[in-house]
């Protein structure tokens, strides 16, 4: 009999049907997620060279008492893609993991 994965305390699916499940979801998911990724970290390059420093860098800092308008818009917005990169890198990583854990389960179990 096959072995079964719970998903979500209220899902039960045979293993030989999860494993498609995941390697095609990752598939359609992966590219988008990558190209995701690329946006974030070459919008938080363009701040980093715009001001000549890193988020964590001005964050610790913060803002100079004469800061313009434009560079308090900036901060935000370089906040916002900074946290998208670190998303977006966790949730590649973790469907890499996913999809390696699987690749390991059918190599160990015969079906």
């Amino acid at each position: 009999m096959e072995a079964t994965v719970k998903i979500l305390d209220w899902v039960e699916l045979p293993t030989f049907e999860l494993i498609p499940i995941l390697r095609q979801g990752a598939v359609l998911r992966l590219p988008y997620l990558e190209s995701r990724l690329w946006e974030a970290q070459a919008q938080v390059k363009v701040f980093e060279d715009k001001y000549a420093t890193t988020f964590a860098e001005l964050n610790a800092r913060g803002l100079p008492d004469n800061a313009s308008y434009e560079m308090h818009e900036d901060f935000i917005e370089w906040e916002y893609w900074g946290e998208v990169v670190q998303e977006t890198a966790a949730a590649l990583h973790n469907i890499e993991t996913i999809l390696a854990k699987i690749e390991e389960s059918v190599r160990v179990s015969p079906r």
